[in-house]
């Protein structure tokens, strides 16, 4: 049997015992699927011979470590030896630290100031002038925009849901990266011109803030990350928009903000800083 099609199915049997074990998200299913097709070598070879191949495949820190993290599953559930792979992967921390500040300081090298993006906000009308509102006061994340608007919140809240009331729109995200962490998030927004542009989108009780063309909900993440990314002021994505608004923050001391914006976002402070922080390069100054 060729090694690609052993490798599929020591995936399949993997991602079938953990969804009877416990929730599994769809992207994750993905990511590992991927990597059962992409990886041209045995997942049950010698591990002295699973680090060489990754080696000489792959020089990104963060690409060995995602595929070292499926390679030790995969071979713990097949009761194969991972000591040697556990080290390799834990030995690469140093230099994932060091990709991250690189990657920090090219990028803060390229992006627009906080200014340029609220004025550029102030312009902007309908769906672009909710959702970047959204990702600039409160830093959610794509998927927690996935929302639809109801009058009522649901007694079984199992989506992100967006509701007026009063002068408020009320958000209400239960479908999220860190969900199991956080639980369900609830944001106040009180904003007149985000209540009227709102407004302005006409949506019906069960409509979906961004639907497919036949009005359901679009279940496929990539779908939805690309349709986020083409309404974010200059493209830029809510990646990008979150770390100018981490760094504006820092600048000015606001750390209640900050607070405000780990809560919202159900990200550690911890993790803003390290990871969202374009001051945490590599410029000591």
């Amino acid at each position: 049997m060729p090694k690609k099609v052993l490798n599929n199915d020591l995936v399949k049997k993997y991602l079938e015992h953990i969804k009877n074990e416990k929730k599994v998200s769809e992207q994750t299913i993905k990511t590992y699927e991927n990597i059962g097709k992409n990886i041209p070598f045995n997942l049950l070879n010698s591990q002295p011979t699973i680090i060489k191949k990754l080696k000489d495949l792959y020089d990104n820190p963060n690409t060995l470590q995602l595929y070292l993290n499926m390679i030790i599953l995969v071979r713990k559930f097949n009761n194969e030896e991972v000591d040697k792979l556990i080290k390799f992967r834990n030995s690469l921390s140093d230099s994932i630290k060091q990709t991250r500040k690189d990657n920090l300081d090219k990028m803060d090298d390229k992006l627009p100031s906080l200014d340029h993006i609220k004025d550029s906000l102030d312009e902007l009308t309908g769906i672009r002038y909710v959702i970047n509102y959204i990702m600039v006061n409160h830093g959610l994340r794509n998927k927690d925009l996935n929302l639809k608007f109801v009058k009522v919140l649901p007694e079984d809240k199992d989506e992100n849901y967006i509701m007026q009331k009063g002068k408020n729109i009320l958000l209400n995200i239960n479908d999220y990266k860190t969900d199991k962490t956080h639980g369900t998030k609830e944001i106040k927004i009180n904003n007149s011109k985000f209540l009227k542009e709102l407004k302005s989108l006409n949506l019906k009780d069960g409509d979906y803030l961004i639907p497919m063309k036949n009005g359901n909900k679009i279940s496929n993440i990539i779908t939805f990350n690309d349709k986020i990314l083409k309404l974010t002021i200059d493209r830029l994505g809510q990646n990008r928009l979150v770390k100018i608004v981490v760094k504006d923050l820092l600048n000015k001391k606001d750390f209640e903000k900050l607070d405000s914006i780990s809560k919202d976002r159900g990200t550690s402070l911890e993790v803003l800083l390290k990871s969202y922080n374009l001051h945490n390069g590599n410029d000591k100054n």
